[in-house]
């Protein structure tokens, strides 16, 4: 188990990393022509990186600091970076719930699913273009959000609390699942549109996604229910609007 110290540690250095991802992503999409870029794959895959360069960071320092506290005890383990068989169906559920619940958001503020072609597409995807409108969202953007926040930021919160009873435990689960899918939507509304209304739906979609996926997670033990939600949540949207 982690020292109190340890998990401190741990804390302070995934919360920089986020703070640093958030202000890299918020800078890059102030820009109107960012590193005098007007557009495609390479911008793309620029947005992104500003944001998983630091949270990937975040990560590693992670796992140097606990293997120095904790000595060789199992980090998957630990952080919950487990799936089980169960966690595809439960994901593809929250993934679809999720889905739906910003849809409606949408429609409530826009009349409108928010579900639009993404502009790097222009007239039809390029090779380049394939990679970075499949890869980036379907598989890179789940798996390291879901390592960085369901696994290391949520577990280390929840470490950071005295259980005690039961019910301490349950709420400290709570808490720790709350705080995480709060700086989760931060994040994205950090690194996304600068338009007002634009912020607010995209904050209450990625918090409620963030909800859903941290309490699959808090319950099952294991973030491959939230990975899985993940790839399902932005996978449809993908899939909804790639031409044809």
């Amino acid at each position: 188990m982690q020292t109190t110290s340890g998990s401190r540690r741990i804390l302070v250095a995934v919360l920089v990393a986020l703070a640093v991802a958030a202000l890299a992503g918020r800078a890059f999409t102030s820009s109107a022509t960012p590193f005098g870029l007007t557009g495609g794959a390479l911008e793309a895959w620029l947005a992104y990186g500003v944001v998983w360069v630091p949270l990937a960071a975040g990560i590693l320092v992670a796992v140097v600091l606990a293997r120095r506290s904790a000595g060789p005890p199992s980090l998957l383990r630990r952080w919950g970076l487990r799936f089980g068989l169960f966690d595809v169906f439960w994901g593809i559920a929250v993934g679809c719930l999720a889905r739906a619940v910003d849809a409606s958001i949408n429609l409530s503020v826009y009349r409108d699913t928010g579900l639009h072609a993404p502009v790097i597409l222009g007239d039809g995807p390029t090779k380049a273009i394939l990679v970075v409108g499949l890869v980036a969202p379907v598989v890179v953007a789940p798996l390291l959000e879901e390592v960085f926040f369901r696994g290391v930021l949520q577990h280390t919160l929840a470490e950071q609390g005295r259980p005690g009873t039961r019910v301490n435990r349950v709420l400290v689960q709570v808490m720790a699942v709350a705080v995480t899918a709060l700086l989760f939507a931060l994040l994205h509304v950090a690194a996304g549109s600068t338009d007002g209304t634009a912020a607010a739906v995209t904050f209450a979609s990625t918090l409620v996604f963030g909800l859903l996926a941290g309490g699959l997670a808090a319950a099952t033990g294991r973030v491959g229910g939230a990975l899985v939600a993940h790839i399902v949540f932005n996978g449809i949207a993908v899939w909804l609007t790639w031409p044809v």
